[in-house]
């Protein structure tokens, strides 16, 4: 279960999905207004030097920050484009296209991931961006896949191996997103990457996006830095995901024929996949609800028993154009509660993710509970969204479903 991740950094003019939402930009703070009839970025307003060091300052859209540690060995850069431009095309009816491509940065050693940057050709339509590492396990998978070059289908994960055993034979290692840049690892922490390991980068189109329309070909680059796994005793980084059913009824006195949740699940897979209509089901089922007999709530949450021990390093949060608030809680109910991630006004534009300001160490037997609020009036006020059928919205991949979905770094005992 995967986020679908967007950026586009803000200029004067251009649209946006919020009114009031900010995003800190190359110095530069730029405001969502109302202009007209549209919401759009005002004047970039350069940040003083003293308003960025201070530590009341609101934080701008930044990666975690870099690590000051010293090593034996400078970082090595491997770049690695797309072999070929990607002319995207969503399926019948809809209105996205995810599309896997597989990049061979070839690493002849053992190493540590100091830094990972996914550079978009065309910012305006690339919703999200997520980079996996493929180990030998799933490698031939991948180049089969890829023999033509111009990559697979792939809505929901990499396509590669089983829908389980994937995350852990080609794990998610980064992924670009609103308010990102460059990921730096943070001090003492790295992604492994072995010798003769590629990458499979999943890019999805929102087409919705294109400006006037107008779809033009893509070949994105990823840039990487990293040092010989033997030259450090860097503690390796892991991703985990936690995800909630989403139940979005349409708003009182909103009609049609997607606002009936059987309709709305047949639409999504047939603009996306059919798994995607499965995966919705099947967030429900992990969740403990029964999918078949949901009650629509702008409110959802998940529990999760934690079976392994780990200490989290840092969170992020993953909705849509329609979440407000997410929250992730350790030991929810208990003395031992904890908040690992509390967003408040959550900005489509800033997912950027928060170093913890001490680690917290989760061990085995604990809970994990992510909540979220959505607020599906929006999709009759969002440019992006008003102009879509009325529709009843279910997790999807989709720019116009919705996700609830926490993110952390972890780093395993």
């Amino acid at each position: 279960m995967l986020p679908s991740l967007a950026a586009t950094p803000p200029r004067e003019g251009a649209t946006c999905a919020k009114s009031g939402a900010t995003m800190t930009y190359k110095n530069k703070q730029f405001n969502c207004k109302k202009s007209g009839k549209k919401l759009v970025w005002s004047k970039g307003v350069e940040i003083k030097k003293e308003a960025l060091a201070s530590p009341s300052a609101k934080p701008s859209a930044t990666p975690l920050p870099s690590s000051s540690a010293t090593y034996s060995d400078q970082p090595k850069k491997y770049s690695v484009e797309m072999s070929k431009a990607h002319l995207p095309k969503a399926p019948p009816g809809g209105t996205d296209d995810y599309r896997c491509f597989l990049l061979d940065p070839k690493v002849t050693e053992d190493s540590i991931v100091r830094s990972i940057e996914f550079i978009p050709q065309q910012k305006n339509y690339v919703h999200h961006a997520i980079i996996f590492r493929v180990s030998k396990a799933n490698l031939a998978e991948a180049i089969e896949r890829d023999r033509s070059g111009t990559g697979w289908s792939c809505f929901g994960g990499s396509g590669l191996g089983g829908m389980v055993s994937s995350f852990v034979t080609s794990p998610w290692i980064s992924a670009w997103g609103p308010g990102r840049g460059k990921d730096l690892s943070p001090d003492g922490y790295g992604i492994p990457f072995n010798k003769g390991e590629q990458f499979v980068l999943q890019v999805h189109y929102n087409l919705l996006a294109a400006p006037d329309g107008k779809i033009e070909t893509d070949q994105s680059t990823i840039v990487m830095e990293a040092i010989p796994a033997s030259s450090t005793n860097i503690k390796p980084l892991n991703i985990e995901l936690f995800a909630a059913p989403v139940e979005l009824a349409c708003p009182q006195g909103v009609t049609g024929l997607l606002c009936d949740r059987g309709e709305s699940l047949k639409d999504l897979a047939k603009r996306t996949d059919s798994t995607n209509a499965i995966e919705a089901l099947g967030i429900a089922a992990i969740c403990g609800r029964n999918p078949l007999q949901v009650t629509p709530s702008n409110l959802t949450s998940c529990n999760r028993n934690i079976n392994s021990s780990y200490t989290v390093i840092s969170a992020a949060p993953h909705m849509h154009l329609l979440g407000r608030k997410m929250r992730i809680i350790l030991n929810p109910g208990t003395t031992r509660e904890k908040i690992l991630l509390n967003v408040d006004n959550y900005d489509f534009d800033n997912q950027s993710p928060v170093l913890l300001k001490t680690p917290v160490e989760v061990t085995r037997g604990d809970v994990i509970r992510l909540e979220c609020t959505h607020d599906p009036i929006l999709r009759q006020i969002l440019p992006a969204l008003k102009n879509q059928p009325p529709r009843y919205v279910t997790w999807g991949e989709g720019s116009s479903d919705e996700m609830c979905l926490g993110v952390l770094s972890v780093s395993r005992n």
